[in-house]
């Protein structure tokens, strides 16, 4: 299987950022944030694809919503995540 692939950069006017949407780029103002984001997108995807289930991976999502929805709002990632938490908890 091949791994999806996430990408963060640092724009030097603006900051940190993670691609998550095709082609849309997210702002965050630090790195740590950016990666936080993508990680946790890769769990969402591996939550859907049947990967990883379980309430633990469901309690580690809802943070990540709450924390993508601080950053950058109402998104595809954060949907994402919150359709991967109510799936691991099944």
């Amino acid at each position: 299987m091949e791994e999806p692939i996430i990408t963060v950069r640092h724009v030097a006017t603006v900051g940190w950022q993670v691609l998550l949407d095709g082609d849309q780029w997210h702002t965050c103002r630090k790195e740590q944030d950016a990666r936080y984001i993508a990680h946790h997108v890769l769990i969402a995807q591996a939550v859907l694809s049947g990967e990883r289930t379980g309430k633990e991976v469901a309690r580690e999502l809802d943070e990540a919503v709450v924390m993508v929805g601080h950053q950058i709002g109402d998104c595809a990632a954060r949907r994402l995540m919150k359709e991967a938490a109510v799936k691991a908890r099944e």
